[in-house]
């Protein structure tokens, strides 16, 4: 009834590659806030539709994997545990790059001159959101929560940035669209380290 070395690595080899897909959108996302070129957005914002697609695909597949080993070798305990965990870690990839989306789509209706590469800082912070879910990752690879305090450490450095944004366009009575705008992103940004920091919470629950 234990869930078998060859079944564990054959569940982990699919997170692995969505684990690279979510590397690779969450380096498509941050050339938004880098490139001036229109065709080189428009072409950035396809490619971010098309791996969050693709990662949608790859979660359900994988969700049906796990359900057909829970239903197949109706595991208890660490396996159980193990079986929610995956399901769980999934889940939370998937929604870091349907984030990604949801900011690639914002960069796309804005004007010209309001691009997400013109708003001060935030490929900086951007960069450290990828720094706190590459930690992650990394843990799954190790399916040890090893870097659980470097996934802490950037979680509260970006809900302060993001309480200061808050703070900043709900004391002016005129919002700069700058501002406005950032307020969005950085909301979508403090999720992607939300689930960064959950997968870290999964990968400890695992005794």
């Amino acid at each position: 009834m234990s869930l078998t070395v060859t079944e564990l690595e054959k569940l982990k080899s699919i997170l692995i590659h969505m684990a690279k897909n979510i590397k690779y959108i969450l380096y498509t996302t941050k050339k938004l806030m880098e490139v001036n070129d229109d065709s080189e957005r428009e072409k950035t914002w396809q490619e971010i539709e098309n791996i969050s697609a693709n990662l949608e695909v790859l979660r359900r597949e994988f969700v049906n994997e796990v359900l057909v080993f829970i239903a197949r070798r109706q595991p208890l305990g660490r396996e159980l545990l193990i079986a929610n965990a995956l399901i769980s870690i999934a889940y939370d990839m998937y929604r870091i790059s349907r984030y990604c989306r949801e900011i690639a789509r914002i960069d796309s209706i804005l004007p010209q001159t309001s691009k997400l590469n013109t708003i001060k800082d935030l490929q900086k912070i951007f960069i450290e959101a990828i720094k706190a879910v590459e930690a992650s990752l990394e843990d799954l690879i190790d399916f040890i929560p090893k870097r659980l305090n470097i996934v802490k450490e950037v979680d509260n450095n970006i809900d302060e940035i993001y309480r200061e944004v808050l703070r900043e366009i709900t004391t002016n009575p005129i919002i700069p669209r700058e501002k406005a705008v950032k307020a969005l992103i950085m909301r979508h940004i403090e999720r992607i380290v939300d689930h960064a920091q959950y997968i870290e919470q999964y990968l400890s629950t695992i005794p």
